[in-house]
């Protein structure tokens, strides 16, 4: 199938894509009319080329099957999340954070807490599932900004996704980049630490400069009932356990609703109240029917980024643009330039890895070391994922939290400053 497209061409596709997605986020329409004159472009450029309608049928086929697990999961998340409300667990996780996150450190508190979680389920999405939604709420009643918390949520979430050795994205990326999963650890961690380091700091200086003397007493652990709590704890601890023992996330997310649904019985709360919460959504939770929207969305860009893909749209110009081949720190920031374009162009978070990657890898073989490529992509690519507004990634987290991605964006600090870090590591590092 692949096709050499015309910088014109290329052009043309990138300002269709960008332009409706940016159009489409800043009036509200869905994103999946703003990705459809990228799409159309692409499709009418390739039949131009005598690329058979098979294979783009195919193409699009194989794009819906890798992204269906992503559209189960949002789903799950618009069941799940009502599923908690309902049964009382979000209310109780809420009272139960209110007596451990002191409110003078409440910014620095949920980045930790979430960074912690996310390095040990290796995924952003469960770890904000855990613990996002009721440190959320807990910011809410306790007058606390809930755009600073999401963006400390969000950050901490990555610290797992783009380190934690049980990440998918973490094992992807040092499989593309061809090293050894302790070689790619070690690489990734000295800039991780600073990052994450600087990244406290700022949150704690937050913390300080709000007032927090007029932020109302967290309570006390002699307010809550040890048996209530205990029971609203467990399909957050089953949550937990399935993606601890390498379950799917399908299947952990699952049995999240299910033990939710039971708890629900258990409380005498009614279904058909729980039935209407989940198709509609409850409070600030999102239901199916908010989720509708962005699970059409997905599974458009399941297609549109295999055609991408398919078609080795984007190879010519990334190996183009690699110019430099003694100096560090001119080739990462002609990496992290390609990286964000190709981000910006494939709304998930897989394609960009593998594209950069492998396009990236044979010019780091020859003249630096896979190692640092590793490392600068997950100072970029990955990351990247969590604040494209239209990434698959940022609009999954959106939805946990009831935050829109370009609202979090400005206080997800360790996402803006993972690329400048690694820039400055690699000019340390550069002869």
């Amino acid at each position: 199938m692949p096709k050499d497209f015309t910088t014109k061409e290329l052009t043309l596709i990138l300002t269709l894509t960008i332009g409706g997605l940016i159009i489409a986020i800043s009036t509200g329409l869905s994103l999946t009319l703003g990705i459809t004159p990228g799409f159309l472009s692409l499709l009418i450029l390739a039949r131009n080329k005598h690329i058979p309608l098979r294979q783009l049928v195919e193409s699009c086929k194989k794009g819906l099957i890798r992204n269906k697990d992503v559209a189960w999961l949002l789903v799950f998340i618009g069941i799940l999340l009502p599923t908690w409300y309902v049964a009382g667990t979000v209310d109780d996780l809420n009272r139960l954070f209110l007596t451990l996150i002191s409110p003078a450190h409440f910014f620095l508190s949920a980045f930790l807490v979430t960074g912690i979680m996310s390095f040990i389920v290796g995924s952003s999405i469960g770890s904000l599932s855990i613990v996002g939604v009721p440190i959320m709420a807990t910011a809410e009643q306790m007058g606390i900004s809930v755009l600073i918390t999401a963006g400390a949520l969000v950050s901490g979430s990555f610290i797992g996704d783009r380190t934690s050795p049980l990440s998918s994205s973490f094992f992807l990326l040092a499989h593309s980049v061809e090293v050894t999963v302790k070689t790619h650890f070690r690489s990734v961690l000295p800039t991780m630490f600073i990052t994450a380091t600087v990244t406290a700091f700022l949150y704690a200086g937050l913390d300080l400069a709000l007032n927090r003397t007029e932020v109302s007493s967290a309570g006390s652990l002699a307010d809550l009932s040890l048996m209530e709590t205990g029971l609203s704890l467990v399909p957050p601890f089953l949550l937990l356990l399935m993606i601890l023992t390498g379950q799917s996330m399908r299947l952990s997310f699952l049995s999240g609703i299910i033990a939710g649904i039971v708890l629900i019985l258990i409380r005498g709360e009614s279904l058909t109240f729980w039935f209407t919460a989940t198709l509609s959504g409850i409070a600030s939770l999102n239901g199916l029917w908010q989720m509708l929207p962005f699970i059409v969305f997905i599974l458009t860009v399941g297609m549109f980024s295999q055609m991408i893909e398919d078609t080795k749209l984007l190879q010519p110009v990334i190996e183009s643009r690699l110019t430099n081949t003694t100096d560090l720190s001119i080739i990462t920031r002609q990496s992290i330039g390609i990286a964000t374009a190709v981000s910006l162009i494939s709304p998930n978070q897989a394609f960009p890895i593998i594209v950069t990657a492998r396009s990236l890898l044979p010019h780091w073989n020859a003249h630096f070391s896979p190692q640092a490529l590793g490392r600068v992509l997950a100072d970029s690519t990955v990351v990247f994922a969590g604040i494209v507004p239209w990434s698959l990634l940022a609009i999954l987290n959106s939805s946990i939290l009831g935050i829109p991605v370009l609202h979090y964006i400005p206080f997800a600090f360790f996402l803006l400053l993972s690329p400048a870090v690694t820039i400055l590591w690699s000019t340390v590092k550069s002869p």
